[in-house]
């Protein structure tokens, strides 16, 4: 039929992996032909380490019956660890069977759906039939499937193991859960030929129909190809092709989008690195500056700490100067007094008036005391600074032309005058002291004698 091309055209042109995902869809329509006898069967070691806390095996049964034998082994765990057979007898697991023959009635030649089931946390093994419940069993506590046995199909354990199967079988999966009753009957509902065109429970469906069909096969065990029992349901299966076609399709298209925005991205992302990269490199740039500008700042910062070190000290050095300088000030001002005194103890007296008619060999009179005061005053002042000595003592006697008389000049020689500085105020007192004595002159007095010793005491002075 042109049916058998249609699955090997569609997988020359399809992808590798869709083509193998369609090459396990005509392998799902290969059906198991067992001749009932006893070198016919397939047996290997499936892969149950997932099976040990939950388990359920399903599969659709043709029975050809047999007068020989009255039951028929469509699997067989090794040890009953789990069996089936065709017509209700020895379903078992974990070495106790339950026989439910009488519960149903196989009709020869006719396709029905068996499926057995167990699961830990209830200890419950279930077996349907055409997805109703037919019989149900305790396991015993904390008892769970042993693994790396030996699963044999079409008879009981392998060569001459007896309970031979006659009749054909597809789509036997074992499923890493417990099917509930609701998923067994959608199964059932589906109809053999759309249930292998699904592919419900792939998740857990470990241990599947298309692997065990490319097992090495004793015995007379032949393929019988579903394609012609499922001609008219066919429509279904070409109309997955169909849909197929068009998802691949779809995402192919989704896939030049996702390669072309890929593409995008990655040129944007060229993009932003190579700026990454200038940015990089300006900021590296920077940070050569930044350590040059600091590398300056520090130099800067250390000349300044040296100048301020220098106006520190060069403060320190005008403070000091400062106070040389106000020193010397009082010295140069000490010295221009000294000066001054010293100059002004030069000035003589202008003795000169006493040889004028006025005074020469006349009589003292009080509007010449006066006179001669005022020019004492001065004279007085002029030797302000002066220690008043023996010298100057005598000096005012001479002046006074009088041995003894009613003047106290030996007051002058007591410790508050004697050996003292002339100060303006006994200036003042003497100048007192001379006014009384020109003051009180009443007799004629010679200024020619008066005169004379005065110049020679001035000059002794």
């Amino acid at each position: 039929m042109t049916l058998l091309l249609i699955p090997a055209t569609l997988l020359t042109i399809l992808p590798t992996s869709q083509a193998a995902s369609l090459s396990d869809i005509s392998y799902k329509f290969k059906a198991l032909k067992f001749t009932q006898e006893p070198s016919s069967f397939v047996q290997f070691v499936p892969d149950f380490s997932r099976y040990t806390q939950a388990i359920s095996a399903c599969v659709w049964i043709k029975s050809l019956g047999s007068a020989t034998w009255p039951t028929w082994t469509v699997f067989y765990y090794r040890g009953t660890e789990l069996t089936m057979l065709d017509n209700g007898n020895y379903i078992c697991i974990f070495g106790p069977c339950m026989h439910l023959s009488n519960k149903f009635s196989v009709r020869k030649g006719t396709w029905y759906h068996a499926c057995v089931t167990w699961q830990l946390s209830t200890r419950t093994h279930k077996y349907y039939v055409n997805g109703q419940l037919v019989g149900s069993q305790q396991t015993e506590a904390g008892r769970t499937l042993r693994t790396g046995r030996t699963l044999t199909l079409g008879n009981w354990g392998g060569n001459n193991g007896g309970h031979e199967f006659g009749g054909e079988m597809v789509y036997l999966n074992f499923y890493a859960k417990e099917l509930s009753q609701s998923e067994v009957q959608e199964m059932v509902n589906n109809g053999m030929c759309k249930d292998l065109l699904s592919d419900r429970h792939k998740e857990v469906r470990l241990v599947k129909w298309e692997d065990m069909v490319r097992k090495t096969r004793s015995g007379r065990v032949t393929e019988v190809d579903m394609l012609e029992t499922c001609d008219s349901s066919f429509q279904v299966f070409f109309s997955v092709l169909t849909d197929s076609e068009s998802l691949l399709n779809k995402t192919r298209q989704e896939l030049e989008t996702k390669k072309e925005a890929e593409k995008s991205l990655t040129r944007e992302l060229e993009h932003v690195s190579d700026q990454l990269n200038s940015t990089l490199m300006q900021l590296n740039t920077r940070s050569l500056q930044l350590n040059a500008t600091s590398l300056q700042l520090n130099t800067t910062l250390s000349l300044l700490t040296n100048v301020s070190t220098e106006l520190n000290r060069t403060s320190d050095e005008v403070q000091e100067i400062s106070t040389r300088l106000n020193q010397t000030k009082l010295d140069l001002r000490r010295a221009n007094q000294e000066l001054e005194m010293y100059n002004n103890s030069r000035n003589e007296w202008d003795w000169e008036i006493f040889k004028s008619e006025q005074y020469l060999n006349n009589t003292i009179t009080s509007e010449q005391a006066e006179q001669l005061r005022a020019s004492w005053d001065s004279v007085a002042r002029r030797l302000v600074g002066y220690t008043i000595t023996d010298d100057l003592i005598k000096f005012w006697k001479i002046v006074d032309c009088r041995e003894g008389g009613e003047r106290p000049w030996a007051a002058l020689y007591s410790e508050r005058y004697f050996n003292q500085e002339l100060t303006e105020e006994l200036a003042q007192t003497l100048t007192s002291v001379w006014d009384t004595v020109s003051g009180k002159r009443s007799d004629p007095l010679t200024l020619s004698c008066t005169y004379f010793f005065i110049y020679l005491n001035l000059m002794n002075v």
